[in-house]
């Protein structure tokens, strides 16, 4: 039942709530028993789990988060679980305040991914193979104990062994987690990664060029592996990114309008992608072949192709492409529609991007109209240089012959004898 103090928990409802002038109030949500908003005099409104324990007769108040860094849904799902472990006889209360002393930096990276990277990263289960990859040898460190000169000597052996743009990549993970844990004071002290040097790398500017396709589409064609050639050619035709072309389901796909909506794509939002002609041939052939719900099955533990390196390593050594990846046919599609004098933001919409900077890569390859800008300004110069060749007189028309005269076709299609 509604109160001034209970209520159904909305974003709008929690937005209006008042702020303190002194001392802090506490509201309580009809939807999840125990789920708590605390609503601070600085203005600060945040998320607690508030529970008597049977077994100790204590209060816990773990806290959830802070409204606006997870929003109503995130908050119930965390309140839920936690109440599922306590009715398995666990205290999170104990757990958070063990975490609040000095933990490792495994324990903090567990945490950020559980707390916040898998409610706000699509890419979150990269983030913790890269982790491990990199940091690993880290794990049972004391954050504390991990110094900016370490930092900085791994990136640097990163930047060596791995590639600049994989070395900056996982100090950005890092650099993010300890600047949660410092938010939410499971790290004491300063990020130790916030003033690392990063790699000065530039944007990958590699796409098929136009005397490389022919090669390409016939090693393509030549394919045995039919899954992997049909993911290669929707890849190119979609521009989607590879993690959805190989996540592709048939329940996303309307054959009808010649849309495949993928649900969740790298931005965290859903995405319409129109189908062309080619793209359809290829869904057509496979959707008569196959009854699995993925368009590319697999026996994988998530029942579709995940990466298919071996086929791309054929491919390459087929073509003598050596230097392409798999990335590249999503950047192919986006620099021939630069090279048509489309616009970026139909680049941008086309491939899914998020901000206007990530498709300002493909402002380069659009030189048609610049180039033609700039033919027409230096031919009116040489033009008044005197330097041009004159134009050369138009022929007079012949004279039809017969007594009428006869009009001269305006078909594109008709013959001149």
């Amino acid at each position: 039942m509604e109160s001034p103090k209970t209520f159904n928990f909305t974003k709008a409802r929690i937005e209006e709530l008042p702020v303190p002038s002194a001392g802090r109030a506490t509201y309580s949500d009809v939807g999840v028993d125990g789920l708590a908003l605390i609503v601070y005099p600085s203005g600060t409104k945040t998320f607690h789990l508030i529970k008597k324990l049977k077994r100790s007769n204590k209060t816990i108040k773990p806290k959830l988060g802070k409204f606006g860094e997870i929003d109503v849904d995130t908050a119930r799902k965390l309140a839920m679980k936690m109440l599922s472990e306590i009715a398995q006889g666990s205290d999170p209360d104990e757990s958070y305040r063990a975490l609040k002393g000095e933990v490792t930096l495994g324990e903090l990276f567990d945490l950020y991914i559980k707390e916040y990277a898998r409610h706000h990263c699509a890419t979150w289960k990269d983030m913790v193979a890269n982790f491990n990859r990199y940091y690993g040898i880290w794990r049972d460190k004391k954050v504390s104990t991990i110094k900016k000169a370490d930092i900085q000597s791994r990136v640097n052996e990163l930047g060596r062994e791995r590639g600049q743009h994989t070395a900056n990549r996982s100090l950005d993970d890092l650099r993010a987690a300890l600047g949660w844990g410092r938010k939410y004071g499971y790290v004491k002290g300063e990020n130790a990664a916030s003033e690392i040097a990063k790699f000065k790398t530039q944007s990958r500017e590699r796409f098929l060029k136009p005397e490389e396709m022919s090669k390409f589409f016939q090693a393509l064609k030549k394919e045995e592996n039919i899954s992997f050639r049909d993911y290669v050619y929707l890849s190119l035709f979609t521009g989607a990114r590879q993690a959805n072309v190989l996540a592709m389901r048939w329940d996303e796909i309307d054959f009808d309008l010649g849309t495949w909506r993928i649900p969740k794509t790298k931005t965290g939002k859903s995405q319409i992608v129109p189908l062309t002609s080619q793209a359809l041939d290829v869904l057509v052939e496979r959707r008569e072949s196959t009854k699995s719900d993925w368009v590319f099955p697999s026996k994988s533990a998530s029942g579709h192709v995940v990466e298919p390196k071996n086929g791309w390593r054929s491919l390459l050594k087929r073509t003598g492409l050596s230097d392409l990846r798999m990335h590249d046919l999503r950047r192919t599609l986006g620099s021939y529609m630069a090279m048509n004098n489309q616009s970026l933001h139909m680049i941008g919409r086309v491939l899914g991007h998020s901000s206007a900077a990530s498709t300002q890569i493909y402002s380069r390859f659009a030189n048609d109209p610049v180039r033609q800008a700039m033919e027409s300004t230096q031919s009116q110069m040489m033009a008044m240089a005197g330097l041009l060749p004159a134009k050369a007189k138009p022929k007079p028309k012949p004279k039809a012959k017969g007594k009428g005269k006869s009009k001269p076709s305006t078909s594109p299609l008709k013959r001149v004898k």
